[in-house]
Formats: structure tokens, sequence, C-alpha cells
């Protein structure tokens, strides 16, 4: 099995946006709007009412949907955009699951209000619940994001990887971005600590590491040659590090499969990541057995 997806293939012809019509997921929305717009997607719009909610509730959530899509609509941001208004009952990610298997969803928009501290602290929000049990790719859109427009605008994107086949997989859904929009790719691999090592040895392992990542992307691929970075340090502080540097519009990286023994580490990463981001953050689970 390839450990990489099929670049060429657009990835996402069918976004799911999860609010609940609150400001605090405008900004997840509007990113879903500016997927949807830039890969031409149908783009579905959906809230999953708890299961003992009172039959009110639904239509309360209808005519909150609706006044959405009008101003949406109004102001512009769904001109041209397939668009359908979901309504579920259930379980959170139950309520998602089925939204997801029924329209055939390639991608998930979620906000969250990543409250402060370690990742832990999240356990048990929605979008907790989301990012971990989707095998489809999610978008987080967390609560230090740039606002956005409804306008696809992005000019780069960040991609982190570890060389490994779960990290590789998720690397053609950053070519199909950059080459969709036009962005700037930039390739980002941490390295051990070389302290150790003398100035000879130590940067001859960085070239080294910077070669690996420049043949990663193929010369066909459609877009520029892109910008490589080596940095050393924990993953979190230093991809947060490297996206406040040079501000990327999206950050890109892979996951494993939730049985996998190691993906609950690597999980809690991606999850802080995601939390703290200044830019939206695009996780892509591997396929079981990559």
């Amino acid at each position: 099995m390839s450990s990489v997806a099929n670049p060429d293939r657009l990835p996402f012809r069918h976004v799911l946006v999860a609010t609940d019509f609150s400001p605090a997921s405008t900004q997840a929305v509007l990113q879903a709007v500016a997927f949807a717009k830039l890969f031409g997607s149908s783009l579905f719009i959906a809230n999953i009412l708890p299961p003992d909610a009172p039959r009110s509730a639904s239509d309360d959530a209808w005519r909150a949907g609706q006044r959405l899509e009008t101003e949406l609509l109004v102001g512009g941001q769904l001109r041209g955009v397939d668009h359908k208004l979901v309504v579920g009952s259930g379980e959170i990610w139950e309520g998602l699951s089925r939204a997801v298997a029924h329209y055939a969803i390639d991608l998930i928009v979620v906000g969250t209000r990543g409250r402060t501290g370690l990742a832990r602290v999240l356990l048990g929000s929605v979008a907790e619940r989301i990012f971990r049990k989707s095998n489809c790719p999610v978008l987080t859109v967390g609560p230090r994001s740039i606002a956005v427009s409804s306008d696809p605008i992005i000019r780069r994107v960040l991609f982190a990887t570890d060389f490994t086949p779960h990290s590789l997989y998720a690397l053609s859904y950053a070519i199909s971005v950059a080459r969709q929009s036009g962005a700037t790719l930039a390739l980002l691999h941490l390295v051990p600590d070389l302290a150790k090592e003398s100035v000879p040895s130590k940067e001859s392992s960085l070239e080294a590491v910077r070669q690996r990542l420049r043949e990663l992307v193929p010369q066909d691929a459609g877009i520029a040659e892109p910008d490589v970075v080596v940095g050393f340090g924990k993953p979190v502080t230093r991809i947060l590090a490297v996206a406040a540097e040079q501000p990327p519009e999206l950050i890109v990286m892979g996951l494993r499969q939730p049985a996998d023994p190691l993906a609950g580490r690597r999980w809690m990463t991606a999850f802080e990541i995601a939390g703290k981001a200044n830019c939206g953050v695009l996780t892509v689970r591997a396929p079981a057995g990559l």
C-alpha cells in the first residue's frame, strides 16, 4: 500500500461544518465556506441536538440555520456554493457520523473554544470528540486563528512531518490545497538535538534532512518549489513557533488510526497544536494498516 494518497484527486467534494449557530462557531463556518469555494465542494451546515432536547429545539435549530443561510447569502459568502442545512439529534459524534456516511463527507470543519492549558483539559469537548473519532480529514479552527473571510485566500501551507507512513499520507492533501490555491508549501521536520555533534557533522545531518524534505514533492506536483524548514525541540512548541515566524493560512498533519498504540500521544500533540495555532489545522488520518 502506498504511504501517500493520490495527489491528483481533489480531496474535498463534500464538506460538513459542525455548528451550534453561536458567534464562537462563525470562523469555522467561514472556513468551511472558503474550502467549499476553493474545491467546488457541496457544503453541509450541520447542527446536532442532544437526544433529550425538547421537540421545540428542532424547530428552533431549523430557524437558526435558515437565518444563518440567509445572512451568508445576503452577504455574498454562499454565492455559487451548493449547500444544505442538516439538523439531527443524538450524541454529537453519533449524529455527525450518520451525516458523514449519508452525504459521503470528505472533510469535517469544527471550531473549538480551546480552553487554556494542555490538551487533556479539552477532553469531553465537542471538538475533541470529532477530532478523535473521525476517519475523514478534520479542519479544526481554534480561538487563536486569525479571522478569515469566506474567500478562499491561502498563501502558505505548512506541512509538518516525521517521515512516518501515516504522516506522509497527509502530504497529498497539503499539495492539493497548495496547488488549488496557488500557495507556497512549506515542509517542516523536527530533528533530535544535535548539540553533541561537531559543527560539520551537524550541518551535514541537517542538509540530509532538507534534501529528504525536498524529495517528498514530485517535480510534476504543479506547485512551486517548496520551502524546507528543519527545527529542534518539542513538536507543539516548535511547530507553533514556525507558524508564528512565517504565518500560514493552514497547517497540515497526518494522524494514526485510533486503534494504533501510539495514536493517543500523537493525537494529543496534534489537538494541542490545533487549539493554539494562529490558523486552521487540517488533520488527516491514514488508512488502517498503514
